[in-house]
């Protein structure tokens, strides 16, 4: 280039690529102010929303605001697993020249700064549980993840028992969950997972699963979670794999695996795959971009698949020897167990069961009353 400026992409990434060499750290300024109860804390950055409401829901004062870009230009902070997913203000440059880490390192800076200035602990993050999540938790499951975390790797287990399970590298946090948009006032109040002033959240999964082991889970088991497909029908046969359990890296005539169909007459309905030949769909087409809910009950050679309103099952299937003895301890959510098309939208609410729920059980995982 010599002495000219740049002229195509290629050669602006390419000089901040040396101004980044010739610039191996920084400082940046980072401040807490409080004014009577109100707390303001400031970046010298292009924040993120989640940023944001990680300073605000962890502040030690309630009436927090957050200011981006003051004292200083260090460009964006993408949350780390942003970083994974390669949006363009995570490529390498002085508009997002910060490490991987900035992002935490920043948000635990700040709280230490809202600490002093307040004289006061932070507050912690946990999700209130409205009337649907607390039917859950009276169902007594195996494990539940609410998936309401703001940051990864763990999913923790809000059923008591401490049965977390891991995120993969292509999960975000902290995304509207369901709950809020029901059609009618009566059934919004009783199908809330929290409390009416707070936002039920959710996880978005873009390419990443989680993964769990669980070795007390029997033969005969359940599994409730709530679903938001964002993948196009026509872009792949299977929109995506929402729950499955089998052996990592494959699949066996011992697998049992639960999705969205995609391209083709099936579109929008459920799929469900047992073992390596056996392929069968549901009967309701359910929306892009709408929250669902489902039941799969296992109970001896008997899979059936409720989905929410529905008296009748979606899906019901007798299963061939090998899956219904099946005890498989690994169960991924959001893909499959051979990681192929794995879910592009959001899960949220999953529970498992260490028996098949009867009619009395499956009405209040549905009802929430």
């Amino acid at each position: 280039m010599g002495d000219r400026l740049p002229k195509t992409q290629p050669e602006i990434y390419a000089r901040e690529q040396v101004l980044l060499h010739e610039r191996q750290s920084t400082e940046i300024v980072l401040q807490a102010i409080r004014i009577g109860d109100i707390a303001i804390a400031s970046t010298p950055n292009e924040t993120y929303a989640l940023t944001g409401l990680k300073l605000k829901r962890q502040s030690p004062l309630s009436k927090t605001m957050v200011i981006e870009l003051a004292n200083g230009g260090d460009g964006y902070i993408p949350p780390p697993e942003q970083h994974y997913l390669g949006g363009y203000n995570t490529w390498a440059a002085r508009s997002a020249g910060l490490e991987v880490s900035a992002e935490p390192r920043i948000v635990a800076a700040n709280l230490l700064l809202l600490e002093r200035v307040s004289k006061l602990p932070r507050r912690t993050l946990d999700q209130s549980l409205g009337p649907a999540a607390q039917s859950i938790l009276d169902l007594q499951p195996l494990a539940y993840w609410r998936l309401d975390e703001m940051s990864g790797p763990t999913a923790l287990d809000s059923s008591g028992a401490g049965r977390t399970a891991t995120y993969e590298p292509g999960v975000v946090y902290f995304l509207e969950g369901p709950g809020q948009n029901a059609s009618n006032a009566a059934d919004s109040d009783r199908r809330q997972f929290t409390n009416k002033q707070e936002i039920n959240r959710a996880a978005h999964f873009a390419g990443g699963r989680i993964t769990t082991l669980l070795p007390e889970l029997g033969q005969d088991y359940s599994v409730a979670l709530s679903f938001w497909n964002g993948m196009p029908f026509e872009a792949r046969s299977v929109a995506g794999w929402m729950f499955s359990r089998d052996y990592g890296y494959s699949t066996s005539p011992q697998g049992l695996h639960l999705g969205l169909c995609g391209d083709g007459e099936n579109a929008g309905k459920l799929i469900l795959q047992s073992g390596l030949d056996t392929t069968v769909f549901g009967k309701s087409t359910f929306k892009r971009w709408s929250w669902g809910r489902l039941v799969l009950i296992k109970s001896g050679r008997s899979v059936r698949i409720y989905a929410a309103n529905a008296e009748r099952p979606e899906i019901e299937l007798e299963l061939p020897p090998q899956v219904a003895a099946a005890q498989v301890a690994n169960l991924f959510m959001g893909g499959q167990s051979d990681n192929a098309q794995n879910w592009e939208g959001k899960l949220d609410e999953i529970a498992i069961f260490d028996r098949g729920l009867n009619e009395r059980e499956l009405a209040k995982v549905f009802a929430g009353n």
